[in-house]
């Protein structure tokens, strides 16, 4: 099973937000009740930390974010027909 190509990507931003912490990382998906019902969100696996000055030295940080923190921040936030593979995590809007 695979993620669908139409699927609404998010990336984690982890500068102020503990990725470890699975209402952490739902606070930062999309609110389902504004979405179509049907539509599929994919939350990345790498988010990005900001890193100050040093960011137009360094570029940003990337953090990982782990796929069962990800399936359990969309179960949180509301989503349905939650799955995963490899590193790609996704849920729907419900109908």
């Amino acid at each position: 099973m695979t993620a669908p190509a139409d699927a609404k990507r998010v990336r984690l931003d982890a500068t102020d937000a503990d990725v470890e912490d699975p209402a952490a990382v739902a606070a930062q998906l999309p609110d389902p009740a504004t979405l179509d019902a049907g539509t599929t969100v994919l939350v990345e696996g790498i988010a990005v930390q900001k890193r100050g000055l040093m960011q137009r030295v360094l570029g940003d940080k990337k953090v990982p974010v782990a796929r069962s923190v990800r399936c359990t921040a969309l179960l949180a936030r509301g989503y349905v027909e939650i799955a995963a593979e490899g590193d790609a995590a996704w849920g729907t809007v419900a109908a």
